[in-house]
Order: C-alpha cells, then structure tokens, then sequence
C-alpha cells in the first residue's frame, strides 16, 4: 500500500438514499476522486457481502454464502459469527502480515469475531471496550441511527490514536430497514452520515478513503412459505434464509433469497414447482447457482431461489399460510445488489470498479486472488 487507507462501509445505503438526501461531502468526493454504482454479490446479505468486500474475492473463495450454517445431515444450524468459517485471508490479515497496522470497527458485534483476523485494534460499537467510551462516550442502542454516529466518531478516534495503516469500518443497517429513501428520518441520518464523513476527511488529509456499502434496501409487501408451498403437493423441504441472524428487529429474517434442502428425487418436481409461482423470480439447481452466482457449493442448498422485488421468503410457519401480507424493508435478492462505490485520494478511476469488492483489490496487498466475472441474474 502506498498510503494510509480507511475502507468504510456503509451498510444498506441503497443509491436511491442519494437521490433524496443532500450530501454535499460524497459529492465533493465524486468531484475530486471518483463515484460509480457497481453491485454486491448474492445473496445480497452483511456477512457474505462484508466477506466479499474485506477479503476482496467471491464467496467460492471467501466460503460465506450466508448469514447462517445449516447442516442438512443433522438438520442443525448456527449463526456466522467466527472467522471459522472464512476460506480466505482478509485484506487485514494480508496487510498485517506485510508489517502494517491495522484495525476493525464494526458497529453489529457479529462481525467482529467474523472479521477480526489480522486485527491489532478491533471492537464493536454494540460492546465497546471502556477506552473508547471514555474517549467517544457511550453508544446507543444497535436499533437506532445514533449508534453509526458513534461509530464514525470513534473511526476518528481509534486513527488519531493507533495510527493504523489500514482500517475497515462497517456500519449498521438499521434506519434503512425502517424508513425510505423519501422518509425525513432517512435524509436526517443520510446527511448526519456525510456530514460525520466530512469531518473525518478533514481531519486526516493524506488518507486514501474508499467507501460502499454491502446491498441495497427495498420495500417488500408479500410474504411466502417456500416450505408450505412445497408441503401442498407433499414434498418436504428444509429451508434456509441467507439473511438470518440474531437482529431480528431490522428485517424478521425475512429475505429476497433462499436456500432449500430436498431428498435428490424430489429436487425436479420442486423445480418446476416453484418456477410457475408467483412472487419467484427464478431458481437454480446447486450447480447452476454455484457457477453462476460463484457460491461454495458445500455450503447452500439443492435449490437457489430468488424473489421478485416486491416479496420476501418467511421462515416456515411464521405466518400461518404460504402466501400472506407483510410490509418491512428488506434485502438478500437480486434487487439489492446494486451498490454506491467512492474513492478519494485514490490512484484509480470508477472503471476499474465493477463490484464493492472491487475496493480491496486497489491495496496491491500479497495474495490477492484474480478477478473472475460473476454473473447476477
């Protein structure tokens, strides 16, 4: 790395916030280095997504294909929150191991153990360590906008006193689940964000700053029972929801993508089941979404599924029908994946970024993997 860098992301800043808030610094940040809109990859979650962007490959390599870990053998399952489950170094470790200093803050406690590795200052704004609540004061709730505040006040913080080479920052996702882009709530904490940005700029001038976010954000209206869908004409199915994790208050575990789990008889009748059903927007066979899509193909189901805009896929049972009613914002299909990407300070042009991902192959750090096209719908 040839300078100081801070990789920021934004979590759930869907492009269509820009549109209504004003953000006089990213805009100055577009003039004087570079903005573009490139996309994250499927599904279009914080985990796989916060894998892709910090270890700068696709989850084929990084091994996160979700939030959670299911074991189709025992039926059993667990949150991703270890860096256990990571198949692939992270810019963090390849930079630590090159002599720099590095550092994690991430706002959801989840992330910290997931991405920690290579990490010689890291906590989270969910459990801060006693020194930055001296330094910063006392953070929020995880479901408000203030915790993020915080969070980008203790960035500043955690540079002027350990003076990492290299920081990755991640927000929460929180304000975006609850409110749209026209919502006054939404443009206060868009504009608090860029104003936040701002001071962070200023305040260390010779930085490299490259910032996105990890998926977008969408209103959903309908809610469906892949299980119960497939239990009308007696095939059963084990379903899991990329998006599932302990922070239930932002989205009910309820995602635009899914993964089912069929006995190997029944995985062509389900197929062209669920291809005739309203509220699908397609599904794939195992091999065609890991080639796809660039999935591990250990870690997801026999089936790929992905929903229309408008709908979410519930877990099974949670509301009583296989097809019902619900009004939440949420993410994890195809309709999310398209991400806001800025540089600034950076020796780079917005060509040279097609995914959020694209931000840590710019570090030249040693073992980075090669680009290979992944392919979104």
């Amino acid at each position: 790395m040839r300078r100081k860098t801070v990789l920021i992301c934004l979590d759930g800043l869907d492009p269509d916030y820009l549109e209504t808030a004003r953000t006089p610094v990213l805009d100055a940040v577009a003039r004087a280095g570079f903005f573009t809109v490139g996309r994250g990859v499927l599904p279009s979650v914080t985990n796989v997504n916060n894998a892709s962007i910090l270890t700068g490959t696709f989850p084929e390599t990084h091994g996160i294909a979700s939030n959670y870990w299911y074991d189709p053998a025992t039926g059993l399952g667990r949150f991703i929150e270890t860096a256990d489950y990571l198949r692939a170094p992270t810019a963090l470790e390849r930079a630590a191991r090159a002599g720099l200093r590095t550092a994690l803050l991430v706002t959801k406690e989840k992330l910290l153990h997931f991405l920690g590795r290579g990490a010689m200052i890291a906590f989270s704004a969910e459990r801060p360590p006693a020194e930055a609540v001296q330094a910063v004061g006392a953070p929020a709730s995880i479901y408000s906008a203030e915790i993020d505040y915080w969070q980008l006040r203790a960035l500043r913080w955690v540079l002027r006193t350990f003076d990492p080479d290299l920081i990755y920052c991640s927000t929460t996702d929180y304000v975006m689940h609850k409110h749209g882009p026209e919502s006054a709530e939404a443009i206060r904490h868009v504009e608090t964000l860029d104003a936040l940005l701002g001071e962070l700029l200023e305040a260390f001038p010779e930085h490299q700053v490259l910032i996105t976010t990890d998926h977008g954000m969408r209103d959903k209206t309908i809610g469906l029972d892949l299980v119960a869908l497939l239990g009308e004409r007696s095939i059963p199915a084990a379903f899991v929801p990329p998006i599932k994790d302990r922070y239930v208050v932002h989205h009910d575990n309820m995602g635009g993508a899914g993964y089912l789990y069929l006995a190997p008889e029944r995985v062509a009748e389900a197929l062209a089941l669920l291809r005739e059903t309203d509220g699908i927007e397609a599904v794939y066979l195992r091999e065609e979404a890991v080639e796809r899509f660039r999935l591990p193909a250990d870690r997801i189901g026999d089936l790929f599924v992905l929903a229309t805009p408008e709908t979410v896929f519930v877990e099974p049972g949670s509301t009583g029908s296989t097809r019902a009613a619900v009004r939440l914002r949420s993410h994890g299909g195809a309709y999310e994946t398209r991400v806001p990407i800025w540089g600034y300070r950076a020796e780079a042009s917005p060509e040279q970024f097609r995914w959020n991902l694209d931000i840590v192959r710019l570090l030249d750090l040693p073992d980075a993997e090669e680009p290979r096209t992944a392919t979104l719908m």
